[in-house]
């Protein structure tokens, strides 16, 4: 077998592969004798059809499944001796001609590590903002406050009464692009919580101070980046009638109030002190994300490394089934929501590219600073994913090792460099 290593990049490789005619004729050979046993002709018994007859009937098979058992007999030799360690499965780039008698050729694409180099002092002792994690009591009245309107009852409005902030509207609309209308945006009846911007902002302003029966029109300019391709970059024109009005029918957030509610808590005090835990639980997290974040940014602008673009992609697909999987639980998808895939894909690249660099550069430090999983640990993860998911210990410890243990890793790292980060208070 013949190795040849050419640089695309300094993280990206073409290796070359020539296999030997000896080697090509004798994969040939035994796939077209497992091709053999169970071939059809007809006039002969399944097995005892002529070698000269599976050749020309089975050809396109025979000649599929040889190169198929080429490339997994010799590639990962090839890929010791070029002495090249891959970040992904190399991707077959080129494939030659497979006759007997002949050398087969073929080249697939390797993705490398960067070459990674910082210094100790590039990632330990760190000084990184951070926000104070106090709650103010102005936070705690606001989500408090919601209760009455979240648990209030729904009266319908007298004719001459108008809309105000936090009032449900019902209203039937249209939407246009010019004279056009758009497809899928229009309702007969539409329920707004006006004042929420859950519809949206513009609308539910001009929503205020409207009656039962009014029509009227909204123009509202969606920026060019937006994900939806109907709407994106477009000044659009609502028609809009209000069908209907309800006013909420607000008690005074007293203990009475908090016992009806049925939520597990008898006064507005004990209501008050976990919704004040909760936010204070949800601020710590936030704060400590943020912290996190702006760590990795700070230790990534002191080093410069290239990244394999399909390991990007890799970490873009990710990022798009999450939101896939999203979408599916609560009954959406891309197409019902006319989420254009080129646009996302643009608005995400940013951050799968920043995540691939992120786990790029704790895995260098991880080795620098000989961060490890304890093998105790590694073998209770694939006991448990083998008994949980009904698989063999083998095929859980490949699970294990490709889609857990980095993630383990790269966490343990994380939090070895929080560990050693100077945190500083952010000022307000």
């Amino acid at each position: 077998m013949k190795v040849e290593l050419q640089d695309l990049s300094e993280v990206e490789k073409i290796l070359k592969i020539e296999v030997s005619q000896e080697k090509v004729d004798e994969i040939i050979q035994k796939v077209t004798d497992q091709i053999r046993k169970k071939a059809k002709v007809k006039g002969f018994r399944e097995g005892k059809v002529p070698i000269y007859l599976v050749k020309k009937f089975y050809r396109e098979e025979i000649e599929e499944k040889s190169i198929a058992k080429i490339i997994e007999d010799t590639l990962e030799k090839a890929i010791k001796e070029a002495k090249v360690e891959p970040l992904l499965r190399p991707k077959v780039e080129e494939l030659g001609e497979l006759e007997e008698g002949k050398p087969f050729n073929y080249s697939v694409l390797v993705e490398i590590r960067p070459e990674i180099n910082i210094k100790k002092e590039d990632y330990i002792g760190v000084e990184i903002e951070r926000e104070s994690d106090e709650i103010n009591e102005e936070e705690v009245d606001r989500i408090l406050n919601e209760f009455k309107y979240s648990f209030s009852a729904l009266k319908k409005a007298e004719k001459d009464e108008v809309i105000e902030d936090r009032s449900i509207a019902v209203i039937k609309f249209e939407a246009y692009d010019g004279e056009d209308l758009i497809p899928g945006h229009q309702a007969e009846a539409l329920f707004i919580d006006v004042g929420t911007g859950e519809f949206n902002e513009k609308v539910e302003k001009e929503l205020i101070g409207k009656k039962e029966g009014d029509k009227f029109s909204v123009e509202v300019e969606y920026p060019e980046d937006g994900l939806n391709p109907l709407l994106a970059g477009k000044k659009v024109r609502y028609q809009i009638e209000v069908k209907e009005i309800y006013k909420r029918e607000l008690k005074d957030l007293d203990d009475e109030f908090v016992k009806s509610l049925n939520i597990g808590f008898e006064t507005v005090e004990a209501l008050r002190e976990s919704v004040k835990k909760r936010l204070l639980e949800d601020k710590k997290r936030r704060n400590e994300d943020r912290f996190r974040e702006r760590l990795l940014e700070k230790i990534l602008e002191k080093v410069d490394f290239k990244v394999p673009n399909r390991y990007i992609e890799l970490k873009l697909y990710q990022l798009i089934d999450k939101i896939r999987e999203g979408l599916e639980r609560d009954g959406f998808s891309f197409d019902k929501l006319n989420i254009s895939m080129g646009k996302l894909r643009e608005r995400l690249y940013p951050i799968a590219e920043k995540q691939a660099k992120e786990e790029l550069l704790l895995e260098k430090i991880s080795e620098l600073e000989n961060i490890e999983i304890p093998q105790e640990e590694i073998d209770k993860t694939v006991e448990t994913i083998s008994k949980n998911l009904r698989v063999s210990l083998e095929q859980a410890r490949g699970i294990v090792y490709f889609n857990i243990l980095p993630k383990k890793l790269a966490e343990k790292t994380l939090q070895f460099l929080v560990n050693n980060a100077k945190s500083i208070k952010k000022e307000n």
